[in-house]
């Protein structure tokens, strides 16, 4: 299956422009050029970097010769697109992203609305529309920075997931306890929705925690996340056993 699917997310199907990946399953122009990414395709960096390695990290992968070269191009494009999810949260007045971001393409005059953080180098790349705003304190980026730095070992996952955190704590969390939705990301103070959804401590904070996690708790290639963060065991036959890594 994982062999079928993997080349519909190939460069094929997503844009690149100052050294970012743009990818949405949803929006194309005449000319199939992607220029919408929604939070909830940024799951897509991890499960791409999951299906190069199966779980074990990039090192140990090569050491074994067990990287295709369609591999390889799968783990880097997994980091491009890493590298587009978290720039929707940096671009923010909050550190905290929209739930839909466009982006300027080469050729696209069309201006639009920015993030609000003007330090951002990218802040006249990436437009947030009005109806755009809201964050629901999603868990994909993160599970995917979960992913990429137990795959990559590259400390700056680890740097990006706590700016995140730091902005969850700063706007999001509650005084009388809890974390709140927010409907605006790029106005200081935003206001809030007064809704925590369940994801939050189900995902959100789960990837968090497994992202600092010095024990390697739940190793990727013994365990697989279901789409609700559900940890369950790969289950082996003896001759597969027998030839794992």
């Amino acid at each position: 299956m994982w062999v079928l699917a993997a080349p519909t997310t190939t460069p094929s199907s997503a844009t690149g422009l100052a050294s970012r990946w743009f990818y949405s399953p949803w929006l194309l122009t005449e000319a199939n050029t992607i220029v919408e990414s929604s939070l909830l395709v940024c799951f897509l960096p991890g499960t791409l970097a999951l299906g190069a390695t199966k779980g074990i990290t990039k090192r140990k992968a090569l050491e074994t010769n067990l990287l295709t070269d369609e591999d390889i191009e799968n783990l880097q494009l997994a980091e491009d697109l890493a590298k587009t999810c978290v720039e929707m949260y940096f671009v923010t007045s909050t550190g905290l992203a929209p739930e839909i971001a466009y982006f300027h393409i080469e050729g696209d005059t069309e201006g639009g609305p920015d993030g609000g953080n003007k330090s951002s180098k990218y802040i006249n790349d990436i437009v947030i529309k009005p109806l755009d705003r809201h964050n629901l304190l999603r868990p994909e980026t993160v599970e995917s920075l979960f992913v990429l730095y137990r795959i990559t070992e590259d400390s700056k996952y680890r740097e990006w997931g706590w700016q995140i955190f730091q902005a969850f704590e700063k706007y999001t969390k509650v005084d009388s306890g809890g974390y709140t939705s927010l409907d605006d990301v790029t106005s200081l103070p935003p206001s809030t929705r007064d809704k925590m959804e369940t994801f939050f401590l189900g995902e959100t904070l789960k990837y968090l925690y497994l992202l600092f996690d010095e024990n390697n708790t739940l190793p990727l290639d013994k365990y697989v996340f279901n789409t609700e963060a559900h940890p369950l065991p790969v289950m082996r036959s003896a001759e597969q056993a027998s030839h794992s890594v």
